[in-house]
């Protein structure tokens, strides 16, 4: 990660006492994909094992269920979930009926894809310490009951109290994962999939590291586990040739996915450290959010939430009961920033789509 990103996520003053922490995390992360890529290369990993792949699958069976929240009435926020906007936290908390129409086929199969690799991926890491021996360094922590630490076996729903407003937070992470080199360590682990491309991918990870909502979303689990570090899995479902493209001059330089005779990395596992400051800076956002919910008056629109439409489950709604105030503010800051040099930045494209869309 580098200086600027540093100083986004932590500030100035902790940004040194940090900088240590991120130098050894680099190396974590470089053990971590090292470990990764033996496994993949070795042909063992085309084959599982029957006794490991079973306890696998039967722990996935038995987590099988619906269990719904308790009814005391508190607002639930889902680690996955403390990015929404203001607006879709109050529509989903007074029931209004999710919204559900067709999408574009493409974006199914690209949910699909993610759901069945991580999956599979969870598979190959119970496996890893058997195809690897004492170079598994990191391997699932097993839960008291012998399961594996991910997903369903982990979810735990913590009540809190903060700022004198008391919510729920709901974590399920992909694995609480072992360190064989300091047995009283505990990773948190997140796996994200990209569909972007494999150049794309590994260009914003080494400008910006983890995306800020993945980042929320393992403070969340940070607050509720007590373990403040890990890593944020990113793989690009577009993987690099299958043999070295350098030298074909029918891809531009832009889309080669070699490099200096190597494959560009589709695997890329980015350490993150939560501190005190990270864990409030979001309980103060959700405890906020939970008073406007409690308040019972629905929170303005402004134009930063226009950057969420696009997964809101209640977008319809939330047009429907926007005041003409709030339009005529967001037409106008649209005009503000077309003559700016916002125009045609992520921003503008946001809220030009917004308005676009009708209300």
């Amino acid at each position: 990660m580098n200086n600027d990103a540093l100083t986004a996520l932590y500030g100035d003053n902790n940004k040194r006492i940090l900088m240590d922490k991120y130098e050894e995390g680099a190396e974590l992360a470089q053990l971590f994909q090292s470990q990764f890529d033996a496994y993949y290369a070795s042909p063992t990993s085309s084959f599982h094992d029957n006794k490991i792949a079973r306890k696998f699958y039967e722990q996935r069976l038995r987590h099988i269920n619906f269990t719904p929240y308790p009814n005391d009435g508190l607002v639930t926020f889902g680690a996955s979930g403390t990015n929404k906007c203001d607006r879709e936290i109050f529509f989903k908390n007074a029931k209004v009926k999710v919204e559900k129409t067709p999408d574009i086929p493409f974006r199914g199969r690209q949910r699909r894809v993610g759901s069945a690799v991580i999956e599979y991926l969870q598979l190959d890491i119970a496996h890893m310490e058997k195809r690897l021996g004492n170079d598994a360094l990191f391997t699932f922590a097993i839960a008291s009951d012998g399961d594996y630490a991910m997903e369903d076996a982990m979810q735990v729903r913590q009540v809190i109290e903060h700022n004198g407003v008391k919510f729920a937070i709901t974590v399920k992470p992909d694995g609480i994962l072992n360190y064989a080199n300091d047995p009283e360590r505990r990773f948190i682990f997140e796996y994200k999939t990209k569909a972007s491309g494999v150049v794309e991918m590994n260009g914003k990870l080494d400008y910006n590291g983890a995306q800020a909502d993945h980042l929320r979303q393992v403070t969340a689990e940070a607050i509720v586990y007590g373990i403040n570090e890990g890593f944020v899995v990113y793989e690009s479902m577009h993987k690099p040739s299958w043999f070295s493209d350098e030298e074909r001059k029918s891809i531009p330089k832009t889309r080669k996915t070699w490099y200096n005779g190597k494959p560009l990395p589709d695997f890329r596992a980015m350490y993150f450290y939560i501190t005190d400051e990270m864990k409030n800076e979001l309980l103060d956002d959700l405890s906020r959010q939970a008073e406007l919910v409690y308040n019972g008056e629905i929170p303005g629109m402004n134009v930063e939430m226009t950057s969420k439409c696009g997964f809101c489950p209640f977008k319809s709604h939330c047009k429907k009961v926007l005041m003409d105030v709030e339009l005529t503010r967001l037409i106008e800051v649209e005009k503000t920033m077309s003559k700016s040099n916002m125009a045609g930045k992520q921003e503008h494209t946001n809220l030009r789509n917004y308005l676009a869309e009708g209300v």
